[in-house]
């Protein structure tokens, strides 16, 4: 086949197809909505006025073994470390304080004064997905902060019992037969879990700045300072 005066074998352009991207996979509690201390979940317990049963340093360490836990299985493990590790008076009052939970994080969450200007943008030359470790909130900041309608799929960890990680971007890539990691950009801010696990795939990655979370030994592709640069990082990726 001849293109732009050279002939080019029928291999080498699909093996250039292969390499376009096509999907950008977005993070979005610290992504579109940008980072804040707040986030944290012993900052979010705390403005729930709770009654600890542990001490402080027992109580860091139940939470850091529960967490994976928060994401798998959302709302039934968050109950079961409120009774676990705070003064709750039955089953009852444990379901109502992770409604309370809930209310608060989505309440602190403010999207990017410009996510619907870049996700409507990127939008109309890509596949938008959502892939969030997420106790089953994110779903909801997605959907009253009326960007859906920007996303093809929502892959939620709560929903599909499965963190971030390489099994869970493997599983996206199966949802789109035909398609293969090159042509997948993740876009997020944490190191670990949206840029190294897809990175391992061979998936592109643009890595919105959050040194709060902590370092891991990774690079990504692109470093941005926060979500109004997306788009421009994506055009040097594609370029």
């Amino acid at each position: 086949m001849k293109t732009r005066g050279e002939w080019v074998s029928i291999p080498t352009l699909m093996q250039r197809e292969n390499k376009k991207i096509k999907f950008l996979i977005f993070d979005i509690l610290g992504t579109i909505f940008p980072w804040k201390e707040s986030f944290r979940f012993l900052n979010l317990f705390s403005q729930l006025q709770l009654r600890p049963r542990l001490p402080e340093d027992e109580l860091r360490g139940l939470l850091r073994g529960r967490i994976d836990s928060f994401f798998k299985d959302g709302k039934t493990a968050l109950q079961r470390f409120f009774q676990d590790a705070y003064r709750l008076n039955g089953l009852k009052e444990a379901a109502l304080t992770v409604e309370r939970f809930e209310e608060t994080l989505i309440k602190e969450a403010e999207i990017h004064p410009k996510a619907h200007e870049v996700l409507q943008q990127l939008s109309r030359d890509y596949t938008l997905l959502v892939c969030s470790d997420t106790t089953g909130e994110t779903r909801k900041m997605v959907e009253k902060s009326g960007i859906k309608k920007y996303f093809t799929r929502e892959f939620y960890s709560n929903e599909l019992h499965l963190t971030k990680s390489k099994e869970l971007y493997e599983l996206v890539v199966k949802s789109f037969p035909g398609s293969v990691p090159a042509q997948y950009v993740s876009i997020g801010d944490s190191l670990r879990s949206d840029i190294a696990y897809p990175k391992s795939l061979g998936m592109k990655t643009v890595w919105v700045r959050n040194e709060a979370l902590g370092f891991y030994d990774v690079k990504p592709d692109y470093t941005v300072e926060d979500l109004a640069e997306v788009a421009d990082a994506i055009k040097r990726i594609n370029f």
